[in-house]
C-alpha cells in the first residue's frame, strides 16, 4: 500500500504561466484606463468649469452681498416672477401693496445645464404695471431667471428676484 501517493492530473498543455497572468492584468487595467479616459473626456467636454463667474472674488466680497440683501429686505418690496404664455412677467409691489411702475428692469436667463444659451433681457413696462419680455425664441427646458431692478446712478441693483421656470 502507498501512503504518500498523490494524484497527478494528466498534462493537457494548458497550464497557467506567469506570462498569461501578466497579459490578463494588462488587458484588464488597459480596458479600465480606456473606459475612464472616455468618461473623463465627456465630463470635461460637457461641463465648462465654473458655474458662477469669478466665484472666488464673490466669496471674498460676500459681506457686500449680505449688505445688499439687507438693503433689499428693508425696502419691503414683493415680486411675482413667472411665465404667461411666451412672456416673462414680473409684478412689483411696495410694502403696502402699491404697484411699482416706471422702474428699469433687466433679467438674466440662464440654462441650468450649460452657459452656452445664457441671455440678458430688458423687461418693458406694460399698462397693468407689470414688466414683460418675450421668450418666443428660447428653447424649451428649465431656465433660471434673475430679474434685477435698477435705479439711475446706482451701480448695483436695488432689488433682485430669482426663480426657476420651465419653458414648454
Amino acid at each position: 500500500m502507498m501512503k504518500n501517493a498523490a494524484h497527478i492530473p494528466p498534462d493537457t498543455g494548458k497550464e497557467l504561466k506567469g506570462r498569461h497572468v501578466i497579459y490578463w492584468l494588462l488587458g484588464f487595467f488597459g480596458l479600465m484606463f480606456v473606459v475612464n479616459g472616455i468618461f473623463l473626456f465627456h465630463a470635461i467636454d460637457s461641463f465648462p468649469g465654473e458655474d458662477v463667474e469669478k466665484s472666488y472674488l464673490q466669496g471674498l466680497n460676500y459681506n457686500e452681498t449680505l449688505s445688499q440683501r439687507a438693503d433689499q429686505a428693508a425696502l419691503g418690496w414683493h415680486a411675482a416672477l413667472g411665465l404667461e404664455g411666451e412672456q416673462l412677467v414680473l409684478q412689483l409691489e411696495t410694502a403696502n401693496g402699491a404697484v411699482l411702475s416706471g422702474q428699469q428692469v433687466t433679467a438674466r436667463m440662464r440654462r441650468l445645464a450649460t452657459t452656452a444659451a445664457d441671455q440678458d433681457l430688458t423687461l418693458e413696462p406694460s399698462a397693468d404695471g407689470s414688466y414683460r419680455a418675450s421668450l418666443a425664441e428660447f428653447q424649451t427646458g428649465q431656465w433660471e431667471v434673475t430679474a434685477q431692478v435698477w435705479e439711475r446712478d446706482v451701480d448695483a441693483p436695488v432689488f433682485v428676484a430669482r426663480k426657476t421656470v420651465t419653458i414648454r
